[in-house]
């Protein structure tokens, strides 16, 4: 019985860790797979835990590079980043740590078209896409992170994992030549 009791206590053990275990980041996917060359310039609201913090965002995406400046309202330059599909630059002019390529990631998400996702997060590897017309949301394991909804030019993304939020709302949207 003693025996018994000690397997059981192990395998509850295991699955424990096996829950607690951390969700991978989204994946960076390479700009050649993206969406139609766009600019867009737009407004973010980020709330966390009580606080929010806005700033303008203004993002050029390309089949070449994706690149992406957020400035306070002021016109001081927070964050650029630039990823070509094999490396992520980032400069940070605050005294913060941003998290870059989550950040990417979760635009890349709500942007790029769902075939590509879907050869990028494929369910054999754990990961779970739900994909409608006004929505998409992400698991791992059965853990969800990440909640896309679009309504008009605004939309909300919520990050299950980093425990936030962030309302986008959509200021101008210039298609460019390929």
């Amino acid at each position: 019985m003693s025996r018994l009791i000690l397997l059981l206590s192990a395998a509850c053990l295991l699955a424990g860790c096996a829950l607690n275990r951390p969700a991978p980041e989204p994946l960076l996917l390479p700009p050649a797979e993206g969406p139609a060359p766009v600019l867009l310039k737009q407004t973010l609201a980020m709330e966390s835990r009580g606080e929010r913090l806005q700033f303008l965002v203004v993002g050029r995406f390309d089949h070449q590079r994706s690149r992406l400046a957020a400035l306070m309202a002021t016109g001081q330059p927070l964050m650029t980043l630039e990823y070509d599909g094999r490396q992520l630059r980032q400069q940070v002019n605050i005294p913060a740590e941003l998290p870059a390529r989550a950040i990417l990631a979760t635009i890349q998400l709500a942007l790029w078209p769902a075939d590509a996702l879907s050869r990028y997060y494929p369910p054999e590897a754990g990961w779970a896409l739900e994909m409608e017309a006004n929505r998409r949301r992400l698991w791992h394991d059965g853990v969800p992170l990440l909640d896309v909804v679009h309504e008009g030019d605004s939309t909300r993304v919520i990050n299950h994992l980093g425990e936030y939020s962030v309302t986008i709302q959509t200021l101008e949207e210039r298609k460019l030549a390929q």
